[in-house]
C-alpha cells in the first residue's frame, strides 16, 4: 500500500491524531531550537560579535517531523488506537 492509499484509508479521527502528534513535534522542535540558541548565546556571553541565529521554518519542520516520528512510535506501542 502506498502512502497516498494509506492516508485515504484513514478516518477523520486518525487524521486528527496524526495532526496533533505533528503539532506536538513542532512545539518540541521549537523548544529545542530556542534552547540551543540560548545555550550558544550563553557560551558566547552575549557578545555583540556573535552570530545571531534564528529559528527557520525548514529547521522547525525538519525537527518537528523527527520528533513526531519518535512520538508516534512510542504511542503506537502504548495504545491500540494510534494509526
Amino acid at each position: 500500500m502506498s502512502l497516498g492509499q494509506w492516508l485515504n484509508s484513514l478516518s477523520t479521527v486518525d487524521h486528527g491524531i496524526l495532526l496533533a502528534i505533528f503539532l506536538v513535534g513542532i512545539y518540541f522542535s521549537y523548544a529545542t531550537l530556542e534552547s540551543l540558541i540560548e545555550f550558544y548565546d550563553n557560551k558566547k556571553k552575549h557578545s555583540k560579535f556573535r552570530v545571531r541565529f534564528r529559528v527557520t521554518p525548514a529547521a522547525l519542520i525538519f525537527f518537528g517531523f523527527i520528533y513526531s516520528l519518535i512520538i508516534h512510535q512510542i504511542l503506537k506501542v502504548m495504545f491500540d488506537f494510534i494509526p
